[in-house]
């Protein structure tokens, strides 16, 4: 397929990103809205810079109502299982005696 003149390789349509994942590109579109990847709005589609949704995509993956590091911990939500999720975090060891703290 002949490169078009004047074309930045890095740029990317949706089909072309699709097709470096081994995503569907409804899947790759359905990313770019949902703000996961970096992506410029072309009238109705999109564009990627390959190097950008490659650094997203190394990051680190968060599962969802666990803390990030960019997230503050002074007030984490409380509720069924909050102290043995805050003690596998921080690593501290388990007791079963009510502390004065609580």
């Amino acid at each position: 397929m002949p490169e078009q003149l004047g074309r930045d390789p890095d740029v990317l349509t949706t089909a072309e990103l699709a097709a470096k994942l081994g995503l569907s590109a409804q899947t790759v579109r359905r990313m770019a809205n949902a703000g996961q990847i970096p992506a410029l709005k072309t009238g109705k589609d999109f564009r990627y810079s390959w190097e950008a949704v490659r650094e997203v995509l190394r990051q680190p993956h968060h599962e969802p109502g666990m803390p990030t590091d960019d997230q503050p911990d002074e007030q984490p939500k409380k509720g069924a299982g909050y102290r043995a999720q805050r003690r596998a975090r921080t690593g501290a060891q388990t007791t079963d005696e009510p502390t004065d703290q609580e």
